[in-house]
């Protein structure tokens, strides 16, 4: 995957998001950009890979949404959309990819 840096995107409080084939870091948090920073945006390739990209994309809103009128918290929304949480959940776990079963993202419920 290629990374590419930016200043505006993606937005304050980010560090990086997966867009297709790059990782887009802000350009404030290349220093803070770790390995396991990169492991979670491969997680979310090989999720955005799954549903063809833009299947990802339309069930990683309405998951944030329904989150978001659950929670009423912008954080415990983000944190609780199914993709994120296997991504946080294995982002520490360098070989997860290499043994990640298809839809793994499915198994996880709000919290």
């Amino acid at each position: 995957m290629k990374i590419v840096y930016c200043s505006w995107f993606p937005f304050k409080g980010y560090k990086a998001i997966t867009l297709l084939r790059w990782i887009v870091v802000r350009n404030d948090q290349r220093a803070r950009f770790t390995s396991a920073d990169y492991n979670h945006e491969c997680i979310h390739y090989e999720q955005e890979k799954e549903l063809w990209f833009i299947g990802f994309y339309l069930l990683y809103i309405i998951d944030f949404v329904l989150a978001m009128l659950y929670f009423w918290n912008w954080r415990k929304a983000y944190r609780n959309v199914t993709f994120e949480r296997e991504a946080y959940d294995r982002q520490h776990d360098m070989q997860y990819i290499q043994h990640r079963k298809r839809f793994a993202w499915s198994k996880y419920d709000w919290e």
